[in-house]
């Protein structure tokens, strides 16, 4: 089963502007995918997009949603629809799209203008990869069925349970076990609508890892009542929205 990674890069090369003043359609131009680029710490390793790693993803004519925060209830263009457009350079991957003349994408302009929101974000799914030391290398990306966001929160850390065990591993590490009682302020704390610190975004992707690797574990002959496996896939899903915060 492949596994939806997302990252996110400040916005650069951005340009909205208007298409057709009596519509009120706009247009939105701005860099997606930054290659060679180090990501910020993610846990004792980095990451580095290579030049080169949506190539072949993009002569495929992948079929990309341009959304803001990765809400597909905001869906801004489409690559598939003909109105957004990825193209590729030396620098990372482009995306220009017109957008859909709707309320979200007007408001959407006014804080782009405003520089309230500055970073973009795409989710994507890695086909290609290495390790050079500390720094987990990405030689090959899969757009198709993803998606490119201008969003408020960046989350280059959102990386999957597999890659965050995949990195333990080469670093020879073992992953810290979260706290119970940290994790159920952590929780209690979100459903009061307060935004997860970097470190309790930490405690939950601990959690769901320990709780996703319990699933693998699982033995799926026992009866469903020896092992509630609904109630923790239902929980599991709650941390992967909680950590994505």
């Amino acid at each position: 089963m492949r596994t939806r990674e997302v990252r996110a890069f400040p916005l650069t090369d951005l340009q909205v502007r208007a298409v057709d003043e009596q519509a009120g359609s706009l247009r939105f131009r701005g860099r997606a995918i930054v290659y060679d680029s180090l990501s910020e710490d993610m846990g004792g390793w980095r990451e580095r997009i290579m030049p080169g790693a949506a190539t072949r993803t993009l002569d495929a004519s992948p079929d990309v949603r341009f959304l803001i925060n990765h809400d597909p209830n905001l869906l801004l263009a489409r690559t598939a629809a003909g109105t957004a457009t990825l193209t590729e350079d030396d620098d990372g991957v482009m995306v220009e799209a017109d957008m859909a003349d709707v309320s979200y994408a007007r408001d959407l302009a006014v804080s782009l203008e405003r520089k309230d929101i500055d970073q973009m974000s795409f989710g994507f799914w890695v086909t290609a990869d290495g390790w050079a030391g500390n720094t987990h290398e990405v030689f090959g990306i899969d757009l198709d069925g993803g998606d490119v966001s201008v969003v408020t929160y960046p989350a280059f850390a959102s990386t999957s349970a597999e890659l965050r065990s995949a990195a333990a591993r080469h670093l020879g590490r073992v992953p810290r076990e979260p706290d119970p009682e940290q994790l159920t302020r952590a929780l209690a704390e979100t459903r009061a609508g307060k935004v997860l610190s970097s470190a309790n975004r930490e405690l939950v992707q601990n959690a769901r890892d320990a709780l996703d690797e319990l699933l693998s574990a699982a033995d799926r002959s026992l009866p469903a009542e020896a092992y509630p496996l609904e109630r923790a896939r239902h929980k599991l899903r709650e941390y992967e929205l909680l950590a994505q915060i």
